[in-house]
């Protein structure tokens, strides 16, 4: 609940504090005089955008402040996930500079424009006549209804499970897109990962057949050069090894009588065993270097093989190349697991979309016609005898879920008895959409869904007797809400429980708008001129009384 109002520098308004009851609250005032730029300050403290046209001329920035009691607004949550501070007492300062920056505050903690607005929406609903259009919008129509029928929490959980079912459709589509793209190229890598993995590789594969193809293409003639080494060292007549034992064991005579020559002789002697084991190794690898031309052309075919892969695949390494198109083979096939996991997840949270969608839908067509005869009650004692709503609920083709579930609604208006029944906004007048939404708004006051509702000029298009019932009805309506109401009639104004007066003012050659709350003589001299004129007379004066006291 709104419990005071604090602008400074905004518009035309200089300063001003405005204190509402709890109950009916009516505001007048000339044309001109000011109440649409009050409504505009009330509508910067619920998060409206402005700009630098808002600051009042020759001010540097404009201050609204708006005080609430939200001691039975539930809004603990709503400030715990937001990691503001609550206080049953809430205080909403919004600072606009000339230059058009704007600053919020919520209970004085800098917050932001987007908190401020959804904050907003649970303290008050302003509505004015463009607002009217409201009630052609499927949104606002289910509104009414699920209020109704008591099932607006239903709603909210459905619609958490039809977005999660929105979610996991776009992931589908998603991850079934990336399977389609890839068809290709995972048959392609297939392709190349088969050839690969037919070719058997091996670490270090490439190096091991060039180097034997190195030796397996001179073996001949390695053959008879190490033949003629053999020969040389240890099997001819003139063999180095025989040489070389002869000087060895002259070398060791010498050194037995002259010790300078010993270390020669252990180094001659050393070398003499090295060349008798190079002969044994040069030995053993003659007799294994012998020509294979099968091996020679496997070697051949092989190194051709893999070169060509190699080439192919742009990589000296295969064996990393194979690996790698193993995993991302396992990718694709992961990606078909992915999808048949998903589609397991999306059916489960279907049926629950489906199961909460059905329940919903049961309630709204069980109450729709509960709903149409208190409508069709309240606008007869809105000066609408023959007139009647229809509310309308039906089941899409194919059950098809939506936002609201199965359901597709219209609100049908007749105007008179015997015409046909036909969408509201074809055919209904000004001042009958005017007097249906007031109802549907004491429908929805009905069932605590606002604690304060400011209604801009909802008597647009009515007058007489019908305004006296509207009047009526809007205080019924203040009995368990705040409502604010700015009217011309004064029919209505002679309900409010508290009465305020917008009007202008000079001050030091300036023109400003300011607010008052009248008493009851005022109130009085207030209605007469609303109902006469400023010339009215005694005849007006006392009607006035009169429509005071009922």
């Amino acid at each position: 609940m709104l419990t005071q109002l604090r602008v400074k520098n905004y518009a035309l308004i200089k300063d001003l504090v405005f204190e509402p009851g709890h109950t009916f609250n009516v505001i007048t005032g000339e044309t001109g005089a000011g109440k649409s730029i009050l409504l505009g300050a009330m509508g910067l403290i619920l998060g409206e955008r402005t700009d630098s046209v808002a600051v009042k001329e020759n001010e540097e920035k404009c201050i609204v402040e708006g005080f609430f009691d939200i001691d039975n607004n539930k809004l603990e949550r709503w400030f715990e996930q937001n990691e503001l501070d609550y206080s049953s007492d809430l205080i909403i300062r919004r600072e606009i500079l000339i230059s058009g920056k704007s600053r919020v505050f919520i209970n004085d903690t800098p917050a932001q424009l987007g908190q401020l607005k959804e904050l907003g929406k649970f303290l008050i609903d302003i509505h004015s006549q463009h607002d009217n259009l409201d009630l052609f919008q499927k949104s606002f129509q289910f509104r009414i209804l699920d209020s109704f029928a008591g099932i607006e929490n239903e709603q909210v959980e459905y619609l958490v499970q039809f977005e999660l079912l929105k979610k996991i459709n776009r992931r589908i589509s998603d991850l079934e897109e990336s399977e389609k793209k890839g068809a290709e190229e995972r048959d392609y890598k297939q392709y190349l990962f088969d050839e690969l993995e037919a070719a058997n590789l091996l670490e270090g594969e490439l190096a091991s057949l060039e180097e034997e193809l190195l030796w397996l293409s001179n073996a001949d003639q390695n053959f008879q050069t190490i033949a003629t080494l053999k020969n040389q060292l240890s099997d001819s007549d003139s063999a180095v090894i025989d040489q070389l034992a002869i000087i060895r064991n002259q070398l060791n005579h010498v050194s037995k009588s002259d010790k300078r020559f010993e270390d020669l002789a252990t180094k001659l002697g050393e070398t003499y065993y090295t060349l008798q084991d190079i002969s044994s190794e040069i030995d053993r690898l003659r007799q294994s270097t012998n020509a294979d031309p099968e091996r020679l052309e496997w070697v051949n075919q092989r190194l051709t093989l893999l070169h060509h892969l190699t080439t192919k695949h742009r990589n000296d390494n295969l064996i990393e190349k194979y690996n790698n198109l193993k995993f991302e083979l396992e990718k694709y096939a992961n990606l078909t697991e992915e999808i048949n996991q998903v589609k397991i997840e999306k059916e489960l949270i279907e049926t629950k979309c489906n199961q909460k969608a059905h329940l919903v839908s049961k309630s709204r067509q069980s109450q729709s016609t509960y709903l149409e005869k208190q409508i069709n009650s309240m606008i007869v004692e809105l000066g609408m005898p023959g007139a009647k709503i229809k509310v309308e609920v039906s089941i899409k083709s194919n059950f098809e879920l939506g936002t609201y579930g199965i359901n597709d609604t219209n609100f049908l208006y007749s105007p008179a008895s015997g015409k046909s029944f036909n969408p509201i906004q074809n055919i209904a007048s000004g001042g009958e959409i005017s007097r249906v939404m007031l109802v549907l708004k004491a429908i929805l006051a009905n069932k605590n869904v606002m604690p304060t509702i400011i209604f801009d000029e909802i008597d647009a298009g009515v007058s007489g007797e019908v305004a006296f019932k509207m009047g009526t009805m809007l205080k019924d309506m203040s009995k368990k809400m705040q409502l604010i109401t700015i009217t011309h009639l004064p029919q209505i104004a002679s309900k409010g429980e508290r009465h305020f007066y917008v009007y202008k003012k000079q001050i030091n050659n300036s023109t400003v708008s300011d607010i008052r709350e009248l008493d009851s003589d005022e109130r009085v001299l207030e209605i007469a001129e609303m109902m006469g004129g400023k010339l009215y007379g005694n005849s007006i004066l006392e009607s006035a009384k009169q429509l005071l006291s009922n």
